[in-house]
């Protein structure tokens, strides 16, 4: 009864209705949050890491043993033994536990960016593909209209055969990009999948939205350079990361000198047979630095690993710096050229388009400029897809550095279906 009960449960699951849908941004970020085996594996190293910072600053276990004194008649003792560093030690300890925890967190907020550019990105991506998939299709349609709009007036006697084959041959050269487009569509189905790590995720159709290019909040990010670096220290984990993994060395480099204090053993010894009655022995020992050459050492090779991540966050800092302003620039010129194409370059290729349709029907015009004026709208609007596919990549790289939004990127999903 229990296998039927399994065999039922599979086919639903394998059911069109009931495999996972994720059309939104937001949805898939969730997904992805909640699957992708980067952010689970900086997750558990966090977790572990987190809780090492308790048994730093706690006592080693107690020994406990039995020794026996032999001065004619032999005496038993019961013993428990206790090792105690010198407090100061188990703070640093403790302390640089924290910041190596906290760094490892900050690497794991460092991972769900990175995983929410690439989300965002292919989401897109698959966009924009499906996008031009539209318009190559819809170009095909056109050059059918053209081919036989061709073959009608060579019948006719007002055109040549050659502007029925120059039209067969454009439509050929479209079949060949729209399988081309389908195989890079699905290339980019499949990566957004491996990114979400959802084995129910079917493939995403969002041709029917209208997103726009999200809008880019240039002001947010300081323009000087001091005062950048001062707000990325505050937001980008990267940076954050760096400046944890200092406070960590810093630390040990603190316990490190703090290492040629004394440490403590603790012993308590009482009789549990032999004589004499009632006999106790308590005693305390501490550690001298002898061997003072090797503290010494290690204490030069903490503060020469400080000194080493200190100019590895210095280093870090201002490529990070040098890098958001170059991301900031890209920025600014994607959405400036998103913009000349929806002002200009669009409604130009479509005003010659549509000039030169009406010209060829009316026998004003040739068939080769109907098909460069075809042309140059289909290669007009595809580049526009592509620039917002550049853009948005470009702008989530940048709030990915940032570690903050600059846009309103997470709201252009939610855009109704077109009508």
């Amino acid at each position: 009864m229990f296998s039927k009960i399994l065999v039922i449960l599979g086919v639903l699951a394998s059911t069109p209705g009931y495999a996972e849908e994720a059309k939104s941004l937001d949805e898939l970020l969730r997904l992805a949050y909640q699957n992708n085996p980067g952010v689970k594996e900086y997750q558990q190293s966090w977790s572990a890491e987190d809780s090492l910072v308790t048994s730093q600053a706690t006592l080693d276990d107690p020994m406990i043993g039995v020794s026996e004194l032999d001065r004619g008649l032999k005496t038993q003792y019961g013993t428990v033994s206790q090792k105690i560093r010198f407090p100061t030690k188990y703070i640093y300890q403790a302390n640089a536990q924290r910041s190596k925890a906290d760094s490892y967190r900050s690497q794991l907020n460092a991972k769900k960016l990175e995983v929410k550019q690439e989300v965002t990105t292919l989401y897109f991506a698959i966009y924009s593909a499906q996008k031009i998939i539209q318009l190559t299709q819809a170009n095909m349609e056109s050059v059918k209209e053209f081919a036989r709009v061709a073959e009608k007036k060579y019948a006719a006697g007002k055109s040549s055969q050659g502007d029925s084959m120059k039209a067969h041959f454009e439509l050929t050269q479209l079949e060949l990009d729209l399988i081309r487009l389908k195989q890079e569509e699905q290339a980019l189905q499949d990566k957004l999948k491996a990114t979400v790590n959802s084995s129910t995720l079917e493939n995403i159709e969002i041709s029917n939205l209208n997103l726009p290019p999200p809008q880019f909040a240039a002001e947010k990010i300081k323009l000087i350079e001091s005062e950048l670096l001062n707000q990325l220290q505050a937001s980008s984990p990267t940076l954050k990361t760096e400046v944890h993994k200092l406070k960590e060395v810093e630390y040990k480099s603190s316990l490190a000198k703090w290492e040629f204090a004394p440490d403590f053993q603790l012993q308590y010894q009482k009789r549990i047979s032999g004589d004499p009655q009632d006999s106790s022995i308590f005693s305390v020992g501490i550690t001298v630095p002898l061997w003072f050459w090797k503290k010494s050492s290690e204490a030069s090779a903490a503060s020469a690993k400080k000194l080493a991540q200190e100019y590895r966050l210095q280093d870090t800092g201002l490529k990070l710096v040098a890098q958001i302003k170059d991301l900031k620039g890209k920025v600014s010129t994607g959405a400036k050229t998103l913009k000349i194409y929806q002002t200009s370059l669009i409604p130009q290729a479509q005003g010659a388009y549509n000039s030169s349709r009406s010209a060829y029907q009316a026998n004003k015009t040739s068939f080769l400029d109907l098909l460069d004026s075809e042309r140059s709208l289909y290669r007009v609007k595809t580049g526009y897809y592509q620039s917002l596919k550049q853009y948005v990549a470009t702008l989530s790289q940048l709030e990915s550095q940032l570690g903050f939004e600059v846009s309103n990127l997470s709201a252009v999903s939610e855009v109704k279906n077109e009508k």
